[in-house]
């Protein structure tokens, strides 16, 4: 690996990092104090979605996307319904 590629992935593992700092924005909004973070939900979803198997449906691939579903709100935030963006518009910023 050269060091470029390195310096790519410590940028990447950085910026994901971000979603530890990230609040759930439904959760603010509604006043809760104690919220979790979208790396809070994203650990959470995984794990639903590892123990609630199915023989119908590749569980990696669903423990997967519960990881990578969320990574662009690493940069963009947690953007919800509320937040009054067009589709397009949040579609584009992910």
């Amino acid at each position: 690996m050269s060091v470029t590629e390195a310096q790519r992935f410590i940028l990447f593992f950085i910026i994901v990092s971000n979603l530890k700092h990230i609040d759930r924005t439904g959760w603010v909004r509604y006043g809760i104090t104690d919220v979790e973070s979208v790396a809070d939900h994203m650990y959470r979803i995984a794990v639903m979605a590892m123990v609630a198997g199915d023989t119908l449906l590749d569980v990696g691939k669903c423990v997967q996307l519960a990881i990578i579903y969320d990574l662009a709100e690493s940069i963009v935030g947690d953007i919800t319904l509320h937040d009054n963006m067009s589709v397009v518009d949040k579609h584009n910023l992910e």
